[in-house]
């Protein structure tokens, strides 16, 4: 039979686009759909091959039969309720019963159990007492304590639980103090210390044999063999071992169990590795014969120390011993190989004695050589370096050429750089290459050569090396900026020559510094870096630093100069009619204090320099002669009579104080004023009149026109001549 779907058969029958439909006709199709439906059933019966009727029945025999079964159910469940229930009730309330009796016969055994436990934990005790061993009486009262902590319940209560646990302490304290005494017996250490010397003994009387091994289990057991080890770990290293690496030691094994360390209190003392690796094999050879007893598996106190100060001794000694192995030049770095070998030689006997464990080593240092040699050569040199600036500065040297003659540059036609050499030639000055003849410091030569080192030895290095060096080459002229000025600083500020050897030596380092970049370069050539070199940002720094001190002290010079005039009577020639002798005595001084300079500077200067130097200090000094007269009201005769004499002196002395006479007229702009002064002052109106020729002769080139006219006021009474005179000078 197909199968039926109402759903199609009602949308068949209720078409909803159908228009206005009736439920009359709708009825019908639906009577004639469920009549072909019985008639379909029908069919379907008819053609079915088990008997529908015959099921009916049996149907309607099974639903009485169920009825019946139902009624039986409900009288059984009725016979439960009333008897058997009762019957679980009173089973429930015996089992309460017995549970409740269980439970108290439990916590009898548990408490009886504990007692019982106590007991057996006591008697092995007193067997391993008997036995003379250490490590099973601590083994039973150990566990005893450990027991007790956690009794069954009720145990607490019982008299037996509290004599048990105290019984226990007294007798873990005693077994404690025991084992400590055989300790004590056994590591034995001490401490002499006087002020010249620190002597310190170790007694190690610990034998292999079972006793021994014995003893350490037991301390082991008890948790103390640690706290016991660490004691004496910490006394070797604090006491033996920092000390053998920091001062001068004797260590001596007088016997096999005693061993003496004498430590001499020496102040900036430092011992050589090689002392150092020494002694401290001696130590190590006699706490390995003594302290290398297997108590455990694969245990022994040397492992223990090692474990507990292994790290801080690798530490130290690297740190304060290994690491000053390091050379810091290149050629002793090449032959570095040995002190290695040595070194790896002390590793290997640490890891044989077990004081180290594979993992432990004092070689990782040796990793970043490069490094550590980097910074210890440039810690080096910049010690160096330091000292010879502290040097002293007047232990002097020549240095530079006298003239630059053309022959030194010769430019030949067939050189492939010649248009542009000769260009250069043209351009630059010829004596840009070249420092002139002077005295410098001897130090700032052996500063120079220090770095010129430096540079040789950076460029024969890996490139962290050189890199290195090269930044400290730069420090070294920073180190010079910072160091020099304040450690001379007294002499700079009172001693002409040290200024004067300072400004070279300023000079004469920049100098250099404008073409060691070049240098470093050249020496660098086939090598890649990711760095820059030059020197040339420096070159203006230390030109700075030779200015700066030098203008200082010109300063001093000028001030003292003007000082000395100005507490003389010069200072007030327009409230006196002549001067006092202290006038004279004022130029007398300048001129010896200027003559002290030409001393002091000629030869130590460059011959140019010097002049300009003492051609400023002239200038001013004349100057201010000048400028005393030219601002007077009124001078008298005997005045200008005196005035005339003095400045005449300095017209006598003055050229002296330069290489040339000839350089007084060169580079003094007050020489020929002064000797114009000179003759105003002893001079006619008529003289004046003379040298000023309408304004083109030697009084108009020097004075201005205010100048001369207050002179001819000061010097000469109003006459009719003076007036035509001063009419003339407009």
């Amino acid at each position: 039979m197909e199968e039926y779907n109402v759903n199609d058969v009602l949308k068949h029958i209720f078409n909803v686009n159908e228009p206005n439909w009736k439920p009359s006709e709708k009825i019908t199709l639906v009577s004639k759909e469920i009549e072909q439906l019985k008639t379909d059933l029908r069919t379907h019966l008819a053609a079915s091959e088990c008997d529908i009727y015959e099921v009916l029945d049996e149907s309607t025999e099974l639903c009485k039969e169920t009825d019946r079964l139902s009624v039986e159910v409900e009288a059984l469940r009725r016979d439960i309720d009333y008897d058997t229930m009762s019957d679980i009730v009173k089973s429930l309330a015996r089992r309460d019963h017995l549970t409740k009796e269980l439970e108290s016969i439990n916590y009898a055994m548990n408490i009886v159990y504990d007692v019982l436990q106590c007991g057996r934990y006591v008697k092995e005790f007193d067997d391993g007492r008997e036995a003379q061993s250490f490590t099973r009486a601590v083994e039973a009262v150990y566990d005893l304590l450990q027991y007790v902590d956690v009794p069954a319940d009720g145990f607490k209560n019982l008299d037996i639980y509290m004599n048990t646990r105290h019984t226990a302490q007294l007798i873990w304290d005693s077994l404690l103090n025991d084992l400590y005494a055989e300790w004590t017996r056994m590591v034995v250490w001490n401490l002499k210390v006087s002020p010249r010397k620190t002597v310190a003994t170790i007694t190690l009387s610990i034998e292999d044999n079972m006793v021994t091994v014995d003893i350490l289990n037991a301390l082991d057991k008890s948790k103390k063999l640690n706290e016991k080890v660490s004691e004496f770990a910490q006394f070797l290293l604090k006491e033996i071992l920092i000390p053998i690496i920091h001062s001068d030691c004797t260590v001596y094994d007088e016997t096999d169990e005693l061993m003496t360390v004498t430590i001499m209190h020496k102040p900036n003392f430092k011992p050589q590795y090689d002392a150092v690796i020494s002694n401290l094999r001696l130590l190590f050879h006699y706490l390995n014969n003594k302290l290398n007893v297997d108590f455990r598996r694969d245990t022994t106190i040397m492992k223990i120390i090692g474990s507990e100060i292994s790290a801080e001794f690798i530490d130290i000694i690297v740190k304060n011993c290994l690491i000053d192995t390091i050379p810091n030049n290149i050629n002793d770095l090449q032959s570095y190989g040995r002190i290695t070998s040595e070194i790896e030689d002390f590793q290997n006997f640490l890891v044989l004695v077990k004081f180290f464990n594979e993992k432990c080593t004092i070689l990782h240092y040796v990793n970043n050589i490069d490094v550590l040699f980097a910074t210890k050569s440039s810690q080096f040199f910049l010690e160096t370096a330091r000292e010879i600036m502290l040097k002293d500065l007047s232990v002097t040297m020549s240095i530079g050429v006298e003239n630059v003659t053309d022959s030194d540059f010769v430019l030949k036609a067939d050189d492939e750089n010649y248009d542009a050499l000769t260009i250069l030639d043209t351009t630059l000055p010829k004596s840009l290459f070249f420092f002139p003849r002077c005295m410098i410091s001897k130090s700032a030569q052996e500063l120079l050569d220090l770095v010129y080192v430096m540079m040789e030895q950076a460029v024969q290095c890996s490139d962290v090396v050189c890199k290195k060096l090269y930044n400290t080459t730069r420090l070294v002229f920073e180190l010079y900026d910072a160091v020099v000025p304040y450690h001379h600083e007294n002499y700079l500020q009172t001693i002409p020559q040290y200024v004067a050897l300072f400004h070279n030596n300023c000079m004469y380092l920049a100098h250099n510094l404008q073409t060691f970049g070049d240098k470093w370069l050249t020496l660098m050539i086939g090598r890649e870096m990711d760095y820059p070199i030059s020197f040339v940002d420096l070159v203006q720094k230390m030109r700075d630093l030779g200015y700066q001190h030098l203008t200082i002290h010109m300063q001093q010079q000028r001030k003292q100069i003007l000082d000395n005039i100005r507490s003389s009577d010069l200072n007030c020639i327009v409230v006196k009619d002549e001067l006092s002798d202290n006038a004279e005595a004022a130029v007398r001084q300048c001129l010896r204090q200027l003559h002290l300079l030409k001393n002091v500077w000629i030869g130590v200067f460059p011959s140019n320099v010097f002049t300009r130097l003492m051609a400023t200090l002239v200038n001013m000094f004349l100057d201010e002669l000048i400028h005393r007269v030219c601002t007077v009201e009124d001078i008298s005769m005997e005045m200008a009579t005196q005035l005339t004499e003095m400045y005449t002196i300095v017209v006598q002395k003055a050229p002296h104080l330069f290489q040339s006479p000839d350089d007084m007229e060169k580079h003094v702009k007050s020489w020929i004023k002064l000797q114009e002064l000179i003759f105003v002052l002893g001079g006619s109106l008529k003289d004046i009149e003379n040298h000023w020729k309408d304004g083109t002769g030697p009084l108009a080139v020097h004075f201005t026109h205010e100048e001369l006219r207050s002179l001819i006021k000061a010097l000469f009474q109003n006459t009719q001549m003076r007036a035509n005179l001063l009419s003339k000078i407009k």
